[in-house]
């Protein structure tokens, strides 16, 4: 009899030994994020055993649950198992907690920026509705695509994918407590801009939690999720900390930076308030200013001008930004302006002896798109101008004695008078009424130079003078 006892005894240990059939399954279905770095998770719970039991979960039970295959037994003792009470594992299966995190302190329960470590002792009691836990899933953020009703609620101008934090959330939603598992996402919204009113950088992103299990979830939390902001050179970041009351919507953030902070400004992002974060890179959107030229070629030697105008783009307010211009060759006036309001400015560039310059903008920080003015040798304008003078001259001249003289006079008064107007100064007002004379081009030139010649004879060769005849 004592012999029958002892194998029934075995018998019953060994029953005890075997996990129920049913004891495991699978936390959650398949995230609808996609992530584009594709990572397996590891996230399980279990259902609520006897009062008379301990529930042990190692790596090979996880990856059973998993639908993978046993890792061998040399793999098993890589983690320590985790062994939860009763209650405790209620708990976890009902917030959706991983035991194993809960064993390794990486799950806290966040009220506020009151936050506290959760082991399987305590989980028991902190799981009550209107708990938020956060259990720490990765060392950094990954790229996602997002799902349809994320895209949708998106704010304009941010891009159609995100970064999710290396968190998952566990909160409860409703009446009746229910709790879901909640993903961290960063959607860029501008990037940073230039402020030139205030000589910052102006900008921000957009921060959502998205039910994993049903995306398009928009429903209010019972206690708002505290999201911790640090952007290490900020003047102000609004809001920090950020709370977030719902489930599918985005929230703006803003951030101002004072100083140039480069290509790229990093920002650091938390579900823990406690946590350091993921590191967040916000795009630079570095203002371009397009220098365009009046007239692409101009007459060299000092005689073209051109208008050249700035237009700046990527400024929120634009309006008293300065600018300093910078050219290889020719005189350029101003060298430093001022936008206006529409992001506009301009200046003046007068040609040299060289072939052609260059026209940009110094300021660092600041993306130019230069302009390129060709100084082309001035014949054409010498030409009409000595044309001009001889048809002055002979006009002028005609019926007086030393005719040659008279059309040498015409030319050089020709010469000098549209070089002097070419300059700046402005005698062609003076000696004609007309308010619409054109500025430029060789039928300009022309018919100053005459106008000059005839002055200039009529004032160097009076009718009556004497002397030969050439």
């Amino acid at each position: 009899m004592g012999l029958i006892a002892g194998l029934a005894c075995l018998g019953s240990v060994d029953a005890l030994a075997q996990p129920p059939a049913q004891s495991l399954q699978q936390l959650h279905k398949h995230e609808a994020l996609v992530p584009v770095a594709k990572a397996a998770s590891s996230v399980t719970h279990v259902s609520a055993p006897s009062a008379e039991q301990h529930v042990a979960l190692s790596d090979a039970m996880l990856h059973v649950v998993a639908g993978q295959p046993p890792l061998p037994a040399s793999a098993t003792t890589t983690r320590p198992a985790a062994v939860l009470s009763p209650a405790a594992a209620r708990a976890a299966q009902k917030f959706h907690l991983d035991p194993l995190a809960l064993s390794s302190g990486e799950v806290k329960a966040v009220s506020g920026s009151h936050v506290e470590v959760v082991n399987p002792d305590t989980v028991a009691e902190q799981a009550r509705p209107g708990s938020v836990f956060v259990t720490r899933t990765g060392t950094g953020a990954t790229r996602v695509a997002l799902s349809a009703p994320l895209r949708a609620a998106l704010p304009a101008g941010a891009q159609t994918s995100a970064v999710r934090l290396g968190y998952v959330v566990s909160a409860t939603t409703g009446a009746e407590a229910s709790p879901v598992r909640l993903a961290a996402l960063i959607a860029d919204n501008t990037g940073l801009v230039l402020d030139a009113a205030h000589s910052a950088w102006r900008g921000g992103f957009s921060v959502a939690l998205s039910n994993l299990d049903d995306p398009a979830d928009r429903r209010p939390l019972n206690t708002p999720v505290t999201v911790a902001i640090t952007a290490a050179g900020a003047s102000d970041v609004t809001p920090a900390p950020l709370s977030i009351a719902d489930v599918g919507r985005w929230h703006a953030v803003r951030v101002t930076v004072p100083d140039f902070p480069g290509d790229r400004y990093h920002v650091s992002v938390s579900a823990d308030p406690q946590d350091r974060g993921n590191a967040i890179d916000l795009p630079v959107v570095k203002p371009t200013i397009e220098v365009i030229a009046a007239n692409p070629q101009i007459a060299g030697w000092g005689i073209g001008q051109t208008a050249i105008t700035l237009r700046a783009r990527g400024l929120v307010t634009p309006d008293g930004y300065p600018v300093t211009l910078r050219n290889e060759h020719g005189s350029l006036d101003p060298t430093y302006v001022k936008l206006d309001a529409q992001g506009v400015a301009t200046a003046r560039l007068r040609s040299d002896s060289a072939s052609s310059t260059s026209v940009s903008v110094a300021d660092a920080g600041v993306v130019s798109q230069p302009a390129t003015v060709v100084f082309i040798a001035p014949w054409l304008f010498l030409a009409a101008a000595v044309a001009g003078g001889l048809l002055g001259a002979f006009i002028r001249g005609k019926g007086r004695r030393r005719a040659w003289y008279a059309l040498a006079i015409g030319v050089a008064s020709a010469i000098l008078m549209t070089l002097a107007y070419a300059v700046g100064i402005d005698w062609v007002s003076r000696a004609l009424p007309s308010a619409h004379l054109a500025t430029s081009g060789e039928a300009v030139i022309f018919v100053l130079g005459a106008i000059a010649a005839l002055l200039g004879v009529g004032v160097l060769l009076p009718a009556g003078g004497g002397g030969k005849d050439a």
